[in-house]
């Protein structure tokens, strides 16, 4: 009996301890969540109003100037299918369910839809770089992950080296594939067009902007803005949804630990009754046997 309660014992030390672990780590991705959370919302309505101007914009503006939206070739020819980037937003830390493994698993779709041999991949986040060497992808640059908010000159380089390439008519398209943030129990893997960057035709009113000196100008401006600050909003909602999703990873491995611990309680306290029992029925043959 003694080697049995022994080992519960140590187990449920163990466990203790793990749980120890997973409630701080809880509460610190509790912290964290909330604050990535109110920087994804308060951003999403900026957002959401560069989209609306690059729309009405591009309904006034003379579109073969702007290959961020409309590219052609010099002599005025489509572009030809070429190669496709995607920029993959993971997290440098695990320990957050299955955040990494849905936003990897939606770029390996990507990939498989167009052919290995025609993507290019900028990643984010020390998970998605070490998931695409192993499947043996092609990283063009990567670029860490962060424990805290991202900010919008996170977004800056990466901007930069997309834009770039794309004007140079490295790739037909860039991509980003990321993970949009719902609720703090819904994370939803996404992937967005980038470049070209796509304008509606069912627009808002062309009366609702005035725009001076003119639509062009403003939107020679507000384009290479409007793609930053896009790839701004898909960190701050991969950050939201990544800390969301490793608060309840935690929370239910501290919940877990608790229900196991209680387990093994129960099972040392019914080793110790049974091991009291044996020695009290051998003290109890021993006197009948020295008394007969």
């Amino acid at each position: 009996m003694a080697s049995n309660t022994r080992e519960i014992k140590r187990r449920i030390k163990s466990v203790t301890n793990i749980g120890q672990i997973t409630k701080a780590m809880e509460l610190v991705s509790a912290a964290e969540m909330r604050k990535a959370q109110a920087a994804a919302t308060a951003s999403r309505p900026y957002a959401t109003l560069s989209s609306e101007l690059i729309r009405s914009l591009a309904q006034k503006a003379d579109l073969s100037s702007q290959p961020l939206i409309n590219r052609v070739l010099p002599d005025g020819g489509k572009l030809p299918v070429q190669k496709v980037l995607v920029i993959l937003i993971s997290s440098d830390k695990g320990l957050a369910g299955a955040f990494n493994t849905n936003v990897i698993s939606k770029a390996v779709s990507v990939v498989r839809a167009e052919g290995a041999e025609k993507i290019d991949f900028i990643t984010v986040g020390k998970k998605g770089t070490d998931a695409a060497h192993r499947l043996k992808y092609n990283i063009v640059a990567t670029f860490p992950g962060k424990d805290k908010n991202f900010a919008l000159t996170d977004a800056q380089p990466i901007a930069q080296i997309a834009m770039q390439d794309y004007l140079a008519f490295k790739y037909e398209k860039v991509f980003i594939v990321y993970t949009d943030f719902v609720s703090t129990l819904v994370q939803r893997p996404n992937m967005l067009q980038l470049l070209p960057f796509i304008h509606s035709q069912d627009s808002i009113s062309n009366d609702e902007f005035l725009f001076e000196p003119s639509p062009d100008a403003v939107l020679d401006i507000l384009i290479s803005h409007t793609i930053q600050f896009a790839i701004y909003q898909t960190l701050v909602e991969a950050s939201a949804s990544e800390h969301s999703a490793r608060m309840v990873a935690m929370r239910n491995a501290n919940e877990a630990a608790g229900d196991l611990i209680s387990e093994l309680s129960l099972s040392y306290n019914q080793a110790r009754q049974a091991g009291i029992t044996r020695e009290l029925s051998e003290i109890s043959a021993a006197k009948l046997a020295m008394e007969g």
